[in-house]
């Protein structure tokens, strides 16, 4: 099983680093036919085929990614984890 785990800081109000979740959520869920769904105010939940668990969650200063893909995907570990990476580049300037 691989597990992707990105912490990344960030300068945002409440509003704005939701919105910006919702910006990676939405690109992710096209890039790889994923489901999100809101689990509480700072915790978003990510499903899918070869996601055993998925979440975006954050704090007042850090949006947090953990993923722990199945075997079958884990080949696309570097692949899924770049596309995260630069949507964070994108969002969290």
């Amino acid at each position: 099983m691989a597990k992707i785990d990105i912490t990344r800081t960030h300068s945002l109000g409440v509003d704005e680093v939701k919105t910006k979740i919702n910006n990676l959520a939405s690109e992710i869920e096209q890039k790889y036919s994923l489901k999100s769904s809101w689990v509480d105010d700072t915790s978003l939940s990510i499903t899918g085929t070869g996601i055993k668990k998925g979440s975006i969650s954050f704090t007042g200063k850090e949006v947090k990614v953990d993923i722990d893909l199945s075997f079958a995907v884990s080949m696309l570990k570097g692949k899924i984890e770049q596309k995260i990476n630069d949507v964070l580049d994108k969002e969290l300037k």
